[in-house]
Order: structure tokens, then sequence, then C-alpha cells
């Protein structure tokens, strides 16, 4: 039956160009040797399949005659006048890329690799070193997946004028307090990208909105520069993902706002205004009336973080944590052994 070419590349058969170039844009850097260093001899016989595979599917007047004959008829050659290759009259004569020259269809290693070197516009996508100037704390780099929709030709044109390829972002994760979330903040970053034109630096002004989540990621289109594996003129985006600082007080659930708030037993026993600081730095008077248990809880209404789909602030949660003495005095001790709880 021969190579089933459409499964090599895991593509329909009424796949069109882009989906047969955004198969082979991903399997090819799987199974490229030089990614696969491990297993090399194993990694090259799949990346010449792939190529193959690619190279036959990508061409009109190939796909018709193998979509006929197969790969045997493809590859032994068929009828001079082309008879059920839809009547195109198919002959190889003059030569084809790939390896096709005279009366069948030939594929080699090195035409592999040069299938890849016209694919990525490089004999090593791989090369180029970190695109941030040696990296630091926050730095990473996330692949969401390859391809793209319109493949990926060689003589790309302008970094401006790149068709939007699925190319991974490159993402810088910073961190703020709870109090630059709470009022709004701006950061600013100097990063080196990897760009066409070589190693250039950029500094982005990144601003982080009142009630910002954790997570919340800030986009600069086409500003991340070049990513390995990718068309050397495809600009990434800049992602800067916000973090928060842990909070020596508050706990942020949302847009709600926890805190423990310690007081004594007599407090406890007796009730009594207690203080407390919100995250805006306005003290907060709190009622306690009754007797208040270990683990009690109240609510502030509109004392938490912005919440930004609302447009009103959370709530803060207080938890109370009563502090046993340490020790009695003998005339405290007399007077609690009068008392009838």
């Amino acid at each position: 039956m021969g190579v089933d070419y459409y499964k090599v590349l895991g593509v329909s058969r009424n796949a069109k160009p882009n989906e047969i170039k955004k198969a082979y844009h991903q399997l090819a850097l799987k199974y490229h040797p030089d990614k696969n260093t491990d297993n090399r001899e194993e990694a090259e016989r799949k990346f010449k399949e792939v190529s193959e595979a690619y190279d036959v599917l990508i061409d009109e007047k190939k796909k018709k005659i193998y979509d006929v004959y197969g790969e045997e008829g493809l590859k032994g050659g068929v009828p001079e006048d082309g008879a059920g290759a839809g009547g195109a009259g198919m002959n190889f004569g003059g030569g084809m890329p790939g390896g096709m020259h005279g009366a069948s269809y030939h594929f080699s290693n090195a035409d592999a690799f040069n299938i890849f070197n016209q694919f990525f516009g490089s004999s090593d996508p791989f090369a180029g070193g970190e695109a941030f100037g040696g990296g630091g704390p926050g730095l990473h780099r996330v692949f969401r997946g390859y391809g793209g929709p319109d493949g990926f030709a060689s003589g790309f044109g302008t970094p401006q004028a790149s068709p939007a390829y699925d190319v991974p972002p490159m993402e810088y994760t910073f961190a703020c307090t709870l109090e630059e979330i709470y009022t709004g903040c701006t950061k600013k970053f100097n990063v080196s990208r990897n760009m066409p034109s070589g190693t250039e630096k950029k500094t982005f002004e990144v601003k982080v909105l009142p009630g910002y989540k954790k997570g919340t990621k800030i986009r600069f289109e086409r500003e991340g520069g070049r990513v390995e594996g990718y068309p050397p003129n495809v600009l990434a985006d800049m992602v800067f993902i916000l973090d928060e600082r842990p909070h020596p007080r508050f706990e942020r659930r949302n847009a709600d706002l926890y805190t423990t708030l310690h007081i004594n037993l007599k407090q406890a026993l007796l009730g009594s205004t207690v203080t407390v600081k919100g995250v805006d730095g306005q003290s907060i008077s709190l009622p306690l009336t009754g007797v208040s248990r270990n683990g009690r809880k109240l609510r502030v209404s509109g004392s938490g973080m912005p919440d930004r789909k609302t447009g009103r602030r959370g709530d803060l949660y207080v938890t109370i944590e009563v502090d046993m003495p340490d020790s009695l005095t003998e005339d405290t001790k007399r007077l609690v052994e009068k008392c009838t709880f």
C-alpha cells in the first residue's frame, strides 16, 4: 500500500495547504535531529518521512499523482498519458523540488534538510540565544503550540507585514504589593530582545490598573522579538504577567480581603472597640459586643479590593483570635473563681 502521507502529517485527504504547512511546521521541529540527540537515528528517519510527506502533499502535481497511484506510482512512474490522474497528463520532465527527476520521484535526507531550510529561512532555527539578554528572575518562554493560518514560505517580507502566526509570546512575571494593586501603579522594565536587526533594548511601561487580579496579562503586540524555531521576521508578543507579593496581614480572594485580629481575654469577655487598618491605610473601628469566641468573624462591607467587574469594592472579613494570658495573679484567680460562667 505504500506510505500514507496524510497519516504521517496527521491531516485529512481534504486538507488545505495551510493545514499541511501547519502540520509540517510542528512535526519538523519535533523530529529535527538537532533536537533529538539522544535518539538521532530514529529522529532522522521520522524527520525525512515528515519532510517527504510535506513535499508531496504541498505540490499540486505530485499530490494528484499520489492521490491516484499512491507512493508506488509516484516513485515508480505513471503512464505517459497520465490516465486516471484527473486528466492532467502528468509527466516529470524538467525535474522538480525534492529530487523528482525523469520518470520517478526520489527523496533523500539532503532533500529533507533543504526543505526545512527553505521553510524556516534558516538551516538552524534553534540558534539565536536568549532573547532577554541572559534572562533573570521571572523571565521565561511559554510555548502554546505550533503553526499558523497561512503557511510559512520563504521570503516572508517585512516584520510589520508578517502574518499573525501562533508564535509563543515572550513572558515576564512581575510582582506588586496589594497596596499597589489597590491604587494602581506603573512599572518600568528594560528588556533586551532578539529583533531581526539584532539585539535591541526597550523600556516597557506596564500599567497595573486598580483591582487587577493575579495572573492578569498585559500584552504588547509584536514587541517580544524573534522566537527560536519560527521564521526570523515573525515577531512574538511581549506579555507581562502580574503576580502578588505575600502580604503580612491580608489574604486576597477575588475582590475580598481576609485578615486576623488578635484581642485579649478581657476584650473577648467584656466587649470592646478595636481598630483594624485597611488596605487603603484607613483605620476601621469595630465594636465588639457580647462575648467574642475564638474564630468569631466580622464583615466590613466595601473595605476590600476594587472589583473591576462591578466597579465597587469587595468586603473585608476579620477573624477574631483570642490570646489567652500566660499566667494569672492570685487576685485575678480569686476574681475568676467568683465568676459563674
